[in-house]
């Protein structure tokens, strides 16, 4: 067989074995829309299996194809959310306070929090279902003494982060929380600013000492 002729079946094979990949990535992507909605809508335990899939627009057996209940489509997405948060844990521990300090002065935060707000932008519409009033308290606890923690101990010095005291997990349990209030209304607000300039106001607020001036460095969030 001449080589164009193997050539174009090669790619005409490619092209029908990419078929069901599509076809499976817009029914999760239906099905994580439509789940976010009614999360929002009436809470987790608000809707069945018949109407998550109808407003997928989708039958029950496609649903069953990928998720053997609605409590493994929650579990699924949330470790995927929290698997994708984890790849910053070893980086955000290699950011050095100095590194921090630098960057409060100049106004330009560590490029691991920015593209740590990327990757929970990529993943804004079903969190702020997740984080939102009517989600689901255990990942909201899950996110706070995950990523939210670790976001706080990279401001310590490393002997209160290697030997941490009650007093110094108090201290991060109150500004873990406040970073997930953070990251809460930030999904709130439609993820109106930039990855960079929320990461900025989240390292202000991180070093914001009483009687501070409450102003972003190099200009106000609008």
């Amino acid at each position: 067989m001449p080589l164009m002729k193997v050539a174009e079946k090669i790619a005409g094979t490619a092209a029908l074995e990419a078929v069901p990949d599509r076809r499976t990535l817009r029914t999760k992507r239906a099905l994580r829309e439509a789940f976010a909605q009614l999360v929002e809508e009436r809470g987790l335990s608000g809707f069945s299996v018949s109407e998550l899939s109808e407003r997928a627009d989708l039958n029950r057996g496609t649903f069953y194809a990928h998720f053997r209940d609605r409590d493994d489509l929650l579990r699924c997405y949330e470790d995927e959310i929290v698997a994708d948060l984890l790849l910053f844990e070893n980086r955000l521990r290699q950011v050095k306070l100095r590194e921090l300090l630098a960057a409060r002065l100049s106004g330009k935060p560590p490029a691991v929090a920015v593209e740590l707000f990327d990757v929970l932008r990529e993943h804004g519409v079903l969190l702020r279902a997740l984080l939102g009033e009517r989600g689901d308290a255990a990942f909201q606890t899950r996110i706070r003494d995950g990523v939210c923690a670790n976001l706080v101990r990279v401001v310590l010095h490393s002997k209160y982060r290697d030997r941490p005291t009650p007093l110094t997990e108090y201290y991060i349990a109150y500004y873990a929380s406040g970073a997930l209030g953070l990251i809460q209304r930030w999904l709130e607000r439609g993820m109106a600013e930039p990855s960079e300039q929320i990461a900025r106001i989240l390292l202000t607020v991180l070093f914001l000492k009483p009687g501070d001036p409450i102003e972003l460095k190099g200009g106000e969030s609008k």
